[in-house]
């Protein structure tokens, strides 16, 4: 049974078991506000485009998420991110899209001449690392070079002026979601078919030994991580050492998706915030996903670093309906702000 055949088999199951089951009236009404945001989120993605941000609908994996403005504790006033950690903040020219962070000063950005770039936020200038056709759906980026797909391609080319775009080798699999870089490697995966890498200098793609099963979440971490959102994982690896972390998810959570040491989850309509041990949690309202560099994850205007326990908020941009919008990256979160993208680039805040 190919791969596209066992993702298919998994997802009819879970509809099947959906369809079977009693769902209790909670569920239901969580799964309702779900498809709610999402179709307010893709509302408010054709509203920017029409409000100026032009080809943003079409540019990379844009998480435009919208506040949907449900009652939270007041926030200390001096708790705002440009107050908190004021290194990480700057404001760049509209015509850019931050995509990941670089380093502390620098941002992978797209620009609208159709070029992937790097922003540097102490020299206010830019420099265009290659020309595309269109803009990579997925990419990873270290501080030397930047990887992507196209048309089933793998491509690589250096951040540093002076060095050309170049095809890596093919990357099989219509599925794949997650890239990153792992020294001469890139690696990648897809939901069941395990953690792949090849040689940036070229070579045949391999499967990462003890990854089947595993799905890449920062290298050289991964995952069993289910097809249905509402179950939890059991286990984060080590794709390098092999070393096993067992998820404990603590009483009630459900759908988990955890870094070595972090993860979130739900409990009715709470997001919380745990180890992946389950020695400790924290609920925190519209947190999502994965955390970046195992520490901070973001949601409905702030910022919470799991390792100092700090909550910061941003301001995003104001919507009628009192919510805000805003979207991100790999480890930047930016919005549109007098005329210009305001962003915080995580890379920049210091290590405890």
């Amino acid at each position: 049974m190919t791969t596209e055949e066992k993702l298919a088999q998994a997802l009819r199951t879970i509809a099947d078991r959906a369809e079977n089951q009693d769902v209790l009236p909670g569920v239901m009404a969580k799964r309702r506000r779900r498809r709610r945001r999402k179709a307010k989120g893709a509302l408010v993605a054709v509203c920017a485009a029409a409000l100026g941000w032009g080809a943003m609908v079409a540019w990379p994996a844009p998480q435009v998420v919208v506040d949907t403005a449900e009652p939270r504790p007041a926030q200390p006033e001096g708790n705002a991110v440009e107050r908190v950690w004021p290194q990480a903040v700057f404001t760049m020219p509209a015509r850019s899209r931050p995509l990941a962070a670089i380093s502390a000063t620098e941002v992978l950005v797209w620009g609208d001449r159709g070029t992937l770039e790097v922003y540097d936020a102490t020299s206010k200038g830019s420099r265009t690392v290659a020309a595309l056709r269109q803009a990579p759906q997925h990419l990873a980026v270290d501080r030397e070079r930047v990887v992507w797909l196209a048309d089933g391609q793998a491509w690589v080319a250096p951040l540093r002026a002076g060095g050309q775009a170049r095809k890596v080798g093919p990357v099989p699999g219509e599925n794949v979601d997650r890239m990153a870089l792992a020294g001469q490697d890139v690696v990648w995966s897809a939901p069941l078919d395990g953690v792949w890498r090849m040689r940036i200098d070229g070579g045949v793609p391999e499967r990462v030994p003890g990854s089947k099963g595993l799905q890449l979440v920062e290298w050289p971490w991964a995952t069993d991580e289910p097809l249905d959102m509402r179950t939890n994982p059991t286990k984060v690896v080590n794709l390098q050492t092999g070393r096993t972390i067992k998820v404990h998810p603590a009483s009630g959570v459900e759908g988990l998706r955890c870094g070595p040491t972090w993860c979130t989850g739900t409990r009715g309509d709470d997001t919380v915030v745990q180890s992946s041990d389950g020695s400790w949690n924290d609920v925190h309202r519209g947190l999502r996903d994965y955390p970046f560099r195992d520490r901070f994850f973001t949601g409905s205007g702030e910022i919470y670093d799991a390792r100092t326990r700090t909550t910061v908020t941003f301001e995003g941009t104001q919507l009628p309906s009192g919510g805000k919008q805003w979207s991100s990256g790999s480890g930047v979160i930016f919005w549109t702000q007098d005329g210009g993208v305001r962003v915080v680039n995580l890379a920049a805040v210091a290590q405890p």
